[in-house]
């Protein structure tokens, strides 16, 4: 009697491949909001069930086509497509994000569901050391040192108000308009809240985009969060000015909102995060800091679905060219 072989370990395999190829790599899972509807059966501007944003998805790329560029109505756009194999739904519901006792509102990927990708870093805040770094209320307020590697630590000397860890970017040349998300890695030492994230593009208090604001937010001791939002300029509105943080399937809701003299087309020039803490001494650790420009797939059909892994065939969401947004 033949034997049957053992089941593919996806996870493994995944993390396996992904230190020697670059086609297996973290995604993000997005789903956006829900809204209700009225009588007539029109959406309204009320959400009904909030969006799901959960970064760091370990997921296999296999690109058909990555960058296709058409002239349509609307402009230049970009698009593509893609077959992303990912571990099975069971395995997938393992994680404390996608765990339906954690986060009710996950059940499955489904039609139009986004997985958004890397397409390439346009800047890395450096973690590696602490040149450049400071506490924006002054050097009473908290140090700064690094393990030389890729993790800073903060450790905040007050447990009165804000600190504000800040980088000094303005030495680099790096133009905002490359990039359209904004991923960090935090973790925290002692009651640590985190308050907001900022950049600002011209140094002034009003030259701030994409606030990431929420002050019932407390970092976690034992692993590392990951925060990975949409790095946004201008007026911003309903639906976009709000986004999301999981952290073991509970969800915590963050405004977005951008400075009044904030221009999207200058460099970067300053990053800072704010943060409390509930006693002295306490720490907060930081990496993986960094602006990049994602690519958005959209889930069209399920090519393989089995206790194995999944397949999902996608297609590359339209995006104009750097030149079109730069001009418009």
């Amino acid at each position: 009697m033949a034997q049957k072989l053992q089941k593919l370990n996806m996870g493994n395999i995944l993390k396996r491949v992904g230190y020697i190829t670059g086609q297996s790599r973290k995604i993000t899972y997005y789903r956006p909001p829900i809204y209700a509807r009225d009588s007539y059966g029109i959406e309204t501007g009320v959400v009904d069930t909030d969006e799901i944003l959960i970064p760091n998805v370990q997921a296999y790329m296999r690109n058909q086509v990555e960058k296709d560029y058409v002239l349509q109505r609307g402009g230049h756009n970009i698009i593509g497509a893609a077959r992303v194999y990912l571990p099975n739904l069971t395995t997938l519901k393992n994680y404390p994000n996608f765990n339906q006792g954690n986060n009710i509102l996950f059940n499955e990927i489904e039609g139009f569901d986004q997985l958004i990708d890397v397409d390439r870093v346009v800047y890395t805040v450096v973690t590696s050391s602490s040149t450049d770094w400071s506490f924006a209320e002054g050097a009473s307020s908290g140090s700064v040192s690094t393990d030389g590697d890729e993790i800073l630590t903060g450790t905040i000397n007050t447990a009165a108000g804000l600190v504000t860890p800040t980088y000094d970017i303005s030495g680099d040349s790096q133009n905002s308009l490359e990039s359209n998300r904004f991923t960090i890695q935090i973790k925290a030492s002692g009651a640590v809240a985190l308050h907001n994230i900022k950049t600002y593009n011209g140094g002034s208090s009003a030259a701030y985009s994409a606030t990431f604001a929420n002050s019932t937010l407390t970092i976690p001791t034992e692993s590392w969060l990951t925060i990975d939002y949409p790095f946004v300029s201008g007026t911003v509105t309903h639906p976009a000015s709000t986004s999301s943080v999981y952290l073991s399937g509970t969800r915590y809701g963050v405004d977005i909102t951008s400075g009044a003299s904030f221009n999207y087309k200058d460099n970067l020039n300053l990053f800072s995060l704010s943060v409390s803490s509930s006693a002295s001494g306490n720490k907060v650790y930081l990496r993986a800091a960094k602006y990049y420009k994602g690519i958005e797939w959209s889930v069209h059909s399920v090519n393989d679905y089995n206790d194995e892994y999944m397949v999902f065939d996608c297609v590359r969401t339209a995006g104009k060219r750097e030149s079109r947004r730069r001009a418009y």
